[in-house]
């Protein structure tokens, strides 16, 4: 039983998003308490444009919370499949792969756990989408192919998507079902990128971020800009700045180190973060990438920098959830601030223009999907071919041993090879006609037919 729980950019602004940000610590206290509830493993994905919680529920669990409910919904109030939604009960698509009525009382503890943990109000749930079976593995595909992301292609949330499955994997926290569903989603995401151009003419939020100060400054090439942070998204800024011919750069970071790595690369200067007042001062365009959870930059701190620049304006993109500058540094006369949500209309241009990939995109991914869903009922058969080849194996050990013991003059070793070789020939046999039998594990009733045949039950 895989499900999701998860909020993005088209469901809930910035001031929700920041709210449900996690960090590897984070995760490693919340995950034990879903475990506690029956949840077999999890994986998180947290970037600034979602947090998605990924569970594998333990059916056979005592206490699940999944017997004798209502169907669940997307969100709005909605049953919804759990299948494609095109699907209509196409036999290969994973709705109802467990032969039980789904409910939402999974989704209630799930949010119980999560809004307790980060002691918010439960009308924030109006802004979270859930997903089960089926539709789990198909939104996983489309996240980790760039096609649900703000920036339409863009390939930074492949490496975000790994960071999340790495840090389950390190900590002890997956369950063979989501070890598997990451790495074919990896697999979905390279292959998408490798068949298609989904990702060639991609506007990333770095480029939006450029492009949006560009449109409001006048010879954006000529003016200093500070980088508050200096991690990939910093770096892919600073890149796209150069493309628009700037080249007077300056970055600060909590580690030195690494702002003065980065620094080297393009020929920038690196600050100390306790600077970063001072350096307000001599920057014109301020970009903010970090995972600081509270602001770096406050209305007091502006409010002194304006009055020794003379009023000068001064712009600001936040890149960050949460974010790095403050709301009501907005207010200040004369600073013009942009949140990640502001590059909205930017990045939507392009995502029409490039509407045709997508449709290849999905054709991959409707492939990938149902590969997936035969090994999630292949699955179902693991006990039933374990119990058959126990069975036959029951059968030809002693009767071979027995024939052995009483000849005298025998290949023992041989008998026992021919032996041992028919048995797999009929248990190979058997496991084939078992699979089509019951369609490859889907059909539940046969299944139990075959364990009462050979008495496996």
């Amino acid at each position: 039983m895989i499900e999701l729980l998860g909020l993005n950019h088209k469901t809930a602004p910035i001031e929700v998003r920041e709210k449900f940000v996690f960090c590897e610590e984070d995760i490693k206290r919340f995950v034990p308490m879903l475990k506690d509830k029956g949840v077999l493993g999890a994986v998180i994905i947290s970037t600034c444009n979602r947090t998605e919680i990924y569970v594998e529920f333990d059916v056979q669990g005592q206490g699940h919370p999944h017997a004798n409910g209502h169907g669940a919904t997307n969100g709005n109030g909605h049953p919804h499949a759990m299948g494609h939604p095109h699907a209509n009960g196409h036999p290969h698509s994973l709705a109802n792969d467990h032969g039980h009525p789904h409910t939402s009382s999974a989704f209630e503890l799930f949010e119980e756990t999560l809004f307790n943990y980060r002691k918010v109000d439960k009308s924030l749930s109006s802004h979270f989408y859930r997903k089960s079976h089926g539709e789990v593995v198909r939104h996983l595909f489309h996240v980790v192919s760039g096609l649900d992301s703000m920036a339409l292609g863009e390939y930074q949330i492949v490496g975000q998507v790994k960071d999340a499955f790495s840090i389950s994997e390190k900590n002890n926290l997956l369950s063979p079902v989501l070890n598997r569903l990451f790495l074919k989603s990896f697999e979905a995401g390279k292959k998408i990128r490798t068949n298609t151009n989904i990702n060639k003419g991609a506007v990333s939020i770095s480029y939006a971020a450029v492009d949006l100060a560009s449109k409001k400054l006048d010879k954006l090439n000529e003016q200093p800009a500070l980088l508050v942070g200096a991690g990939q998204t910093s770096e892919l800024t600073l890149q796209n700045l150069i493309t628009k011919g700037c080249n007077q750069f300056t970055i600060v970071n909590r580690t030195y180190d690494h702002a003065v790595e980065v620094a080297a690369k393009y020929n920038a200067k690196a600050e100390e973060m306790h600077k970063l007042e001072e350096l307000l001062l001599v920057n014109n365009i301020v970009i903010t990438s970090t995972a600081s959870k509270k602001p770096l930059i406050t209305k007091e701190m502006v409010i002194e920098t304006m009055k020794k620049r003379n009023n000068k304006d001064i712009f600001f993109v936040d890149l960050s959830v949460p974010r790095n500058v403050a709301k009501d540094v907005a207010e200040v006369e004369n600073v013009h601030v942009y949140d990640i949500d502001d590059l909205n209309n930017i990045i939507d241009d392009n995502v029409e223009k490039r509407r045709g990939e997508v449709y290849a995109a999905e054709e991959i991914i409707e492939e990938l999907v149902l590969d997936f869903a035969n090994w999630i009922h292949s699955r179902n058969l693991i006990p039933t071919f374990q119990s058959i080849c126990k069975y036959f194996h029951g059968i030809s050990k002693p009767e071979i041993e027995g024939y052995i013991k009483n000849q005298k003059e025998f290949d023992d070793p041989k008998a026992t090879q021919v032996a041992e070789q028919i048995t797999n020939k009929l248990i190979h046999a058997m496991i084939n006609n078992v699979k089509t039998l019951t369609d490859n594990g889907r059909q539940q009733d046969k299944i139990q037919l075959v364990n009462q045949l050979f008495n496996l039950n």
